[in-house]
């Protein structure tokens, strides 16, 4: 959310979302957030969505594919929300090259712990989603904002504040480029070997 934020006061006019989800749950990876909440999110966005249906095998061909899609609505650039690891900065510049356009990381190198108090500033409200195992983040953070008092206990647990590794997971639901509020209703929490996360309809 932080790196469209950016472009679009740099003066960029963004034409579409392209968000992949897995073909297996029709529901976002990682993130796990179904369809329709999708959809939702990008009309509050006001811009069309397109949902790119994969799995490990299709993954990067889908990508490609969907951002030549991407095409039919102007687009000349790819815009990633990557900041600071390599391999996932070179792979987002190998697909937006392959399918012709030009690639754009509008955060990298900026800072982690910079970029996430400016997406607080910003005014933007992102919920926790999913918390990693790993990470030992406890359950009682899933489905509450991200702030300063969760930064605080990442920091207090030597975690990293914007879960570049993997540790937590959030959706975005307010901001300034929001027309309205996102809203979804929740059943539960998901027990996955990796991750715990917040079931959303």
């Amino acid at each position: 959310m932080l790196a469209l934020d950016t472009l679009v006061n740099e003066g960029h006019q963004p034409v579409c979302l392209i968000t992949s989800v897995n073909d297996e749950i029709d529901r976002s990876w990682f993130h796990g957030v179904p369809l329709n909440v999708l959809q939702a999110a990008a009309d509050c966005l006001n811009l069309p969505l397109l949902t790119v249906p994969t799995n490990a095998t299709t993954y990067e061909d889908a990508m490609v594919a969907a951002l030549k899609q991407s095409q039919d609505y102007g687009a000349t650039v790819a815009a990633f929300g990557d900041i600071d690891i390599e391999q996932n900065g070179d792979w987002d510049k190998q697909i937006a090259q392959r399918a012709g356009l030009t690639p754009v990381l509008p955060l990298w190198q900026q800072g982690r712990v910079s970029l996430v108090h400016r997406f607080l500033d910003r005014g933007y409200t992102a919920m926790i989603k999913t918390v990693s195992k790993a990470s030992g983040i406890p359950d009682d953070f899933l489905g509450q904002p991200l702030n300063q008092n969760f930064l605080d206990y990442l920091a207090a647990h030597d975690l990293d504040l914007c879960g570049e590794n993997g540790e937590y997971h959030t959706l975005v639901v307010d901001g300034p480029l929001f027309d309205h509020p996102l809203t979804y209703k929740t059943a539960g929490i998901f027990d996955s070997p990796h991750a715990r996360s917040l079931i959303i309809n």
